[in-house]
């Protein structure tokens, strides 16, 4: 009589499902060495973009920046910087040296003189009502060796100027031209506009943006921070890498799905019988929405 042997099926089955358990875990473990999370908010360790990555308005920033010719020169040229990373925007803002300050009588310049960047910071946010995250004083040699690092840029002059650099005097002719890095901050700086402030602040704007809007494309993780890194090296700043860092997943989800992220916006208002500039009230709150902060 034959012996019936004993099936061994749920041996099969429970080593099955341990190495069917085993590859789940070993794909879930590699998916995280290949992509898993910097500690730089909403990035990758290889710098890309996480998938599930949102901007919100806790990554957006708000920089004051300050232009002198040399270290013992005091700044001369204000233009705020406002990045809102829900709206991938960053709006360059020119401001008037003379702007009206809670201290009548006071320019920009003598408060950079009396409390250094910080209190020119502190008095511009009393103003324009909006919180900065810093502030960049650049001199001529750290803003040429940052524009170095975005490369010419082609640029539609409007009308043939001077540019008169102590004893160098420079015509750049209307139309089509190539600005290296110094030609741009002799335009920006020392450029004979001829027509008022405000056109002045026009041409400022519209030269900036094509510096950033021209090479936008060409920046990724590794280039952002070079800038980053050449800004904090070079130049007198209370920003700190920390700081970037907490907004550069933003930064690359602009670059990526922004298109022509830069623009410029020139307050309006009226002079005052001692000379300083008053923002009206329609203009200061343009100026926050593009911060970010309208709310």
């Amino acid at each position: 009589m034959a012996v019936r042997r004993k099936s061994n099926w749920y041996i099969y089955f429970i080593a099955f499902g341990i190495t069917l358990a085993m590859i789940i875990m070993a794909v879930i473990s590699l998916k995280d060495f290949i992509f898993s999370e910097s500690t730089e908010t909403g990035l990758n360790t290889n710098g890309t973009l996480s998938e599930d990555f949102v901007p919100d308005s806790g990554m957006n920033m708000a920089v004051l920046t300050m232009i002198s010719d040399s270290e013992s020169d005091m700044p001369s040229l204000f233009i705020a910087a406002m990045y809102d990373a829900v709206e991938n925007r960053l709006t360059y803002i020119p401001l008037n040296d003379g702007i009206a300050l809670a201290s009548a009588g006071r320019t920009l310049p003598n408060v950079y003189a009396a409390q250094g960047g910080s209190g020119v910071v502190s008095a511009v946010s009393d103003v324009l009502g909006v919180k900065f995250d810093g502030y960049i004083r650049f001199t001529r040699n750290s803003l040429m060796n940052l524009f170095s690092t975005f490369g010419n840029v082609e640029y539609d002059v409007a009308k043939t100027l001077l540019i008169n650099d102590g004893a160098e005097v420079e015509a750049i002719n209307s139309g089509k031209q190539i600005f290296t890095a110094e030609r741009l901050f002799r335009y920006i700086m020392l450029a004979d506009f001829d027509e008022g402030e405000s056109y002045r602040f026009n041409m400022i704007g519209s030269i900036l943006i094509e510096l950033v809007n021209q090479n936008v494309t060409y920046i990724d993780s590794s280039l952002l921070d070079v800038y980053a890194s050449n800004i904090i090296d070079n130049a007198e700043t209370d920003l700190t890498l920390d700081r970037y860092k907490h907004s550069k997943a933003a930064m690359l989800n602009t670059i990526q799905y922004g298109i022509n992220p830069a623009e410029y916006y020139v307050p309006y208002g009226e002079y005052n019988d001692d000379g300083s500039f008053t923002i009206f009230d329609n203009s200061l709150v343009t100026i926050r929405q593009k911060s970010g902060q309208s709310e």
